[in-house]
């Protein structure tokens, strides 16, 4: 059954591989490939916020997306993890969410000011860890729910932790398709997958495509229309913020406040300052005069700006 048969047809060798039933094909080539397009979008924007987190650089990009059976899926899952089960009552299954713990230890000790890559510390998190890691989560959630948007519409109702995969309990027994996202540290790699339920994706991309073919036999715009509409939305404003640098203050300071005093920033002089282009960092630059004005020079591009993301 694992061998590969050989077809001789019109003097080629086709080879015909053995159907597995334990893994069907349920998606389409388009669903999967409009799957691995929220997925790029997705990892982009964890991107961010790991580089955020551990306070440098990470390439965090999609590697595979793979289909398991529910049993399958949770012993593929590491032991111990941290399991995030995201649920709401339009979903119509769990999405779940599962990063390697020694990663996530990782970036508290980062924030902690630990220095390099340690990923030696492969342990259940604490109290006080899972509270850190959780407050990243939330970043982590709604960078999944605005790359689900144009598809389909929920909100997360709640939210559950979990270190052990053998406690996992789904509430239906639906095949899961599970994208596995690599998180590339430099001199270390670690993979943090999203999963879905069948149930949920069938219910968000088969409307979508069927949608997008209804769409289909709309009229285009003549070249003339479509010129027009290019020049206007060339012209369409986009938010551009220099960001002079933050930090962190208890209420109590906040409250004391008066005018004449001053507010240190955790921004150093010499280092360039954040550039955001609709709330997201682009650019570094650092700031000056021009005619008059305060202006800013671009220093160094962090980030392609793609025309999608500012549309």
């Amino acid at each position: 059954m694992g061998s590969q048969t050989p077809n001789k047809k019109k003097g080629k060798v086709k080879f015909v591989v053995p159907y597995d039933f334990r893994r069907p094909k349920l998606f389409s080539k388009e669903i999967m490939r409009t799957i691995g397009q929220i997925h790029d979008t997705i990892a982009r924007g964890l991107g961010r916020i790991y580089s955020t987190s551990l306070n440098y650089k990470v390439d965090v990009s999609l590697n595979r997306i793979e289909q398991f059976s529910s049993d399958d899926f949770t012993k593929d899952l590491p032991s111990p993890a941290v399991i995030y089960i995201l649920q709401g009552k339009l979903l119509g299954g769990e999405i779940i969410i599962s990063m390697p713990p020694e990663f996530c230890i990782h970036i508290i000790e980062r924030q902690s000011g630990g220095p390099g890559i340690d990923l030696s510390h492969k342990r259940v998190l604490t109290t006080i860890e899972e509270k850190i890691i959780s407050r990243i989560m939330k970043s982590v959630i709604e960078e999944i729910r605005v790359a689900w948007e144009p598809y389909m519409r929920f909100n997360i109702e709640s939210t559950s932790y979990e270190n052990k995969p053998d406690n996992l309990h789904f509430a239906s027994v639906d095949p899961t398709l599970s994208a596995k996202i690599l998180v590339d540290l430099g001199s270390e790699k670690v993979e943090v997958s999203v999963a879905y339920s069948y149930s949920f994706l069938k219910r968000a991309l088969n409307d979508s495509i069927i949608k997008k073919d209804r769409g289909s036999n709309v009229q285009r715009l003549n070249n003339e229309a479509a010129l027009d509409y290019r020049r206007t939305l060339k012209k369409a404003p986009v938010k551009i913020q220099p960001l002079l640098g933050t930090t962190v203050l208890s209420l109590d300071d906040i409250l004391s406040l008066k005018e004449g005093d001053t507010i240190p920033l955790k921004q150093k002089a010499d280092e360039p300052l954040e550039i955001k282009v609709n709330g997201v960092t682009k650019m570094n630059g650092y700031p000056g005069l021009k005619q008059g004005r305060k202006a800013i020079k671009v220093f160094e591009i962090i980030e392609e700006i793609n025309e999608q993301e500012l549309v």
